[in-house]
């Protein structure tokens, strides 16, 4: 087991890399007919006349995956105090069915609390790659995090 990372640990340069998922067309439609209901991500034969020329994941599936290999990492499990937001979401290609992704989070930025010294709030950035090394989306989120001190 990781031990939980804290806010003194998470400071600018630091970097994790996820293990890998595989995205499978079942997948895909799961997500799209609770979440996301478009024909792109859906329906084959509609998807393979679009501009993507064929299926494609939901981009907040994309973001979920993502975030869902980041948090498996289980690096702030005792720390985490939520997150206050995210910017600069970014879906720079499309995940496709077949895709094996993996993510890279580096921290960009720490600063403590001033009114609350029990935590501090780091900024990373999360970018998920695919199996050629492409870049597929970004994101730049905040995360609440507990102080050791």
């Amino acid at each position: 087991m990781t031990r939980s990372l804290y806010f003194e640990d998470l400071q600018p340069g630091f970097k994790v890399e996820t293990r890998a998922a595989t995205v499978t067309d079942r997948d895909v439609a799961e997500f799209a007919l609770r979440f996301d209901p478009q024909p792109m991500h859906l329906d084959a034969e509609t998807a393979a006349a679009n501009q993507f020329g064929g299926l494609i994941a939901s981009g907040f599936h994309t973001l979920s995956l993502g975030f869902a290999l980041f948090f498996r990492l289980d690096i702030l499990r005792d720390s985490n105090l939520g997150s206050p937001g995210m910017e600069e979401v970014r879906w720079v290609r499309p995940l496709r069915p077949g895709d094996t992704v993996h993510m890279i989070a580096e921290v960009t930025a720490a600063r403590a609390s001033q009114s609350k010294p029990d935590r501090g709030v780091v900024w990373m950035r999360h970018d998920l790659y695919n199996q050629d090394g492409q870049l597929v989306m970004s994101a730049n989120c905040m995360h609440m995090v507990k102080r050791l001190a």
